[in-house]
């Protein structure tokens, strides 16, 4: 695959609102453009997304990114699905399908960004016990 890069919108911890055709739109405050490339693994995208809304602070955060791509429906009208993205695959996946319809449509990616806080497993399975024995009833 050859070098390309695309401007995406990114959008910072908003909405996916979708209507009664299930297409999908992002709304946030905060929106900001961005220079992505094919080359970029998941790892780095997400830490340039958190730097162009984080200024560091010494915090961990975690990052969830989705993106819009447009279906055609039968009435020749232009949906929008959301698609997470997980892992290195998924950017070069998505900078060559935003490519292939870039002189049509914006390429949107939505940023849930929240700060990371680390629970120790014990503390996940004394949770999960308890709702266990509240959901039997068990004292």
């Amino acid at each position: 695959m050859c070098f390309q890069t695309i401007i995406a919108m990114v959008h910072y911890n908003g909405r996916i609102i979708n209507d009664e055709l299930l297409s999908s739109r992002f709304v946030s405050q905060v929106s900001r453009y961005l220079e992505i490339n094919n080359f970029m693994t998941v790892s780095a995208l997400k830490q340039t997304i958190l730097n162009l809304f984080i200024a560091a602070n010494g915090k961990s955060y975690t990052v969830d990114l989705c993106y819009r791509f447009p279906v055609k429906t039968n009435e020749l009208k232009i949906c929008y699905r959301t698609v997470m993205i997980e892992d290195d695959e998924d950017v070069k996946f998505v900078i060559g399908y935003a490519k292939k319809y870039e002189p049509h449509v914006h390429f949107e990616v939505m940023a849930f960004i929240r700060e990371y806080i680390e629970i120790s497993s014990d503390v996940i399975w004394e949770h999960l016990e308890k709702q266990l024995n509240d959901s039997l009833d068990i004292e």
